[in-house]
């Protein structure tokens, strides 16, 4: 199946829990097929005008990143799946980064 760019530019998103080690069946961390890093995946909170929505993560390396702190997924994708009866989407993203802290403008109110 195909990846799918995710627009992240108007949502929010902070980590939910933070970067655990993506293991196989095995207990067996798991690696990039290309680069050999280590997967991690991190569970975001995605906050839109829709409403909030849990979303796993996976990303090469581990994100440094805590609980609650105010990130950006950089380059998230979803990758649609189907193994037998069961379906669902899979995200990626190339990194996680903390988000820029927004600069206001003018004086305090």
């Amino acid at each position: 199946m195909a990846m799918i760019k995710v627009d992240i530019s108007g949502a929010r998103y902070s980590v939910g829990v933070e970067p655990k080690p993506k293991n196989d069946m095995e207990g067996r961390q798991r690696t990039d097929r290309l680069t050999g890093t280590p997967l991690y995946v991190t569970q975001l909170v995605k906050l839109d005008d829709d409403g909030a929505e849990i979303v796993a993560v996976t990303t090469p390396g581990q994100p440094d990143v805590g609980q609650g702190a105010e990130v950006r997924p950089v380059n998230l994708i979803a990758i649609p799946w189907q193994q037998g009866q069961r379906s669902g989407v899979a995200f990626k993203a190339d990194s996680i980064e903390h988000a820029p802290v927004p600069t206001g403008k003018g004086g305090a109110a």
